[in-house]
């Protein structure tokens, strides 16, 4: 066992760890705080404008660094840790994203109602261009400051509009600036799959298209489904070229770790004791832009000295013995879907309800996390993130449900046989009744629509499902625990 070498006051810390903020799940276009900013290392490239593909499941940041890269401030502190262009040469907006208000963008509403005006897919998106390319540069609208009002205005003067933008490319390069256009939230772009389709590869060409000018990016944050499930969206020349600039949103435990110990090192009340406790032992050097303390990446790089730096938050093991498990290891174990990704948000609930917890039912244990505390945060965690799928993918609910009780892993017939026909309706009706899109193959693909099998495959793209080497079907713990399912030689889900 690795001994604790540093030494913090647990009940300061646990307040603390009770104040986690929960912004990495971002709701709109609000930027996070400064000392909220985490950035790994893995990260950096997928923030650089050249980028125009960003993969992450749910969770991983994809809005979150939307919000973040469409700030002038949130940008500047990224552009000092990560090297990407300085904001001053960096004009950035939104092309589409969560905001229902957002006037730099048009949405899902305002965009169906265009194309019923005649508008297509590439008139939309050329006219979001060209407006913030036009206000990039201060040069005055041949249109109303709209969004219907340029879209309608590229439909009835398509040449010029092409003239426009390679003029604004071109005194944008001399400018030395370049427009980068974000799009975030894809899924939202209509209520069927047919017509996402249509937009976002609409979108996806004309990002390619760009690529070719000097001072015009593109970068699309999308969920994996989108890349690598559907070809239809890719079913244009040259896709390719987009997808070699892609890069993924993928979060290392280091990395979910060091996000918790950020928000300690720029505490108002334990940040200054936590960083000398972090120096005493490792000598660090902490750097401060903007009043915030940037978490030293050498301390995140390797399990060590990060492992005895969370024993000594949490303990060494969740229990009383290393049998139950290894603390450093168990949590990203136990808050990892079927492929092993992992959200930002989901370690952020798990230490702020531990450190509730310890708080209400052992506040006067020697680590700041109590491992019952730990336990419980996980299993509030696993609600969370099984309010994330639901509401993102209703359907999936009723099928999990119908697993309450039941003990995984499970051959594929013993499966299915707790979806009922009742079952499989009210999973078509949940994605219908809150406007969200069916299973993809149970419902759209043309040789398998119907197809019991192809939900099964439906939930193992969405990584709530996984096969065993014996070719059976298990769940992770992150959905498996908030379902009461069951799992063998393990013990009875916490409640």
């Amino acid at each position: 066992m690795t001994q604790p070498e540093f030494h913090f006051d647990p009940a300061a810390l646990r307040q603390a760890l009770s104040d986690l903020p929960l912004t990495t799940a971002k709701e709109n276009l609000d930027p996070p705080k400064l000392t909220e900013i985490y950035i790994p290392a893995q990260h950096n490239k997928a923030l650089l404008p050249e980028v125009s593909i960003v993969v992450g499941m749910r969770g991983a940041g994809k809005s979150f660094w939307t919000a973040v890269l469409a700030n002038d401030k949130t940008r500047e502190l990224v552009s000092n840790v990560a090297g990407i262009q300085p904001g001053s040469n960096l004009f950035v907006k939104v092309g589409f994203g969560l905001s229902e208000d957002n006037e730099d963008f048009p949405t899902n509403k305002r965009i169906s109602s265009l194309m019923d005006q005649g508008c297509t897919a590439d008139d939309i998106w050329r006219s979001v261009l060209l407006r913030h390319a036009l206000s990039a540069l201060e040069k005055p609208l041949s249109f109303a400051d709209s969004v219907d009002a340029s879209a309608l205005w590229v439909v009835a003067n398509r040449d010029q509009a092409d003239r426009y933008l390679a003029e604004c490319d071109r005194e944008l390069y001399h400018q030395e600036k370049v427009l980068l256009l974000l799009f975030d939230s894809l899924d939202r772009l209509a209520k069927d799959w047919g017509r996402i389709r249509e937009l976002l590869s609409s979108a996806l060409q004309l990002g390619l298209e760009c690529r070719t000018r000097r001072a015009i990016r593109f970068k699309f944050f999308l969920r994996p489904d989108m890349v690598e499930e559907d070809d239809e969206i890719w079913r244009f020349a040259d896709s390719s070229k987009l997808l070699h600039s892609m890069n993924p949103l993928t979060w290392r435990p280091n990395d979910l770790f060091g996000l918790i110990l950020l928000h300690l090192a720029n505490s108002e009340s334990v940040g200054l004791q936590f960083r000398n406790a972090i120096n005493r032992q490792e000598n660090v050097q902490w750097r401060e832009v903007d009043n915030v303390y940037l978490w030293p990446r050498e301390l995140t790089a390797g399990d060590q000295p990060l492992r005895r730096i969370i024993e000594a938050l949490a303990g060494p093991w969740v229990g009383t013995t290393a049998k139950r498990g290894f603390t450093f290891t168990w949590i990203p174990t136990h808050l990892s879907d079927a492929k092993g990704g992992l959200s930002p948000r989901s370690i952020l609930l798990t230490f702020q309800h531990a450190a509730q917890w310890t708080a209400d039912n052992e506040p006067n244990h020697k680590a700041a996390l109590h491992y019952e505390g730990i336990k419980q945060g996980v299993v509030e965690a696993s609600k969370i993130r099984i309010g994330e799928i639901k509401e993102d993918y209703p359907w999936v609910g009723p099928l999990l449900g119908a697993l309450e009780g039941e003990t995984v892993p499970l051959t594929t017939r013993e499966l299915t046989a707790t979806w009922t026909e009742s079952c499989i309706k009210a999973s078509l009706d949940a994605a219908k009744q809150k406007n969200r899109l069916p299973p993809r193959r149970y419902s759209n693909d043309p040789t398998r629509k119907g197809d019991v099998q192809a939900l099964v495959d439906d939930l193992v793209e969405l990584a709530v499902l996984y096969r065993t080497e014996d070719g059976r079907f298990n769940i992770p713990d992150i959905f498996r625990v908030g379902f009461g399912i069951k799992r063998k030689g393990g013990v009875k889900p916490p409640r």
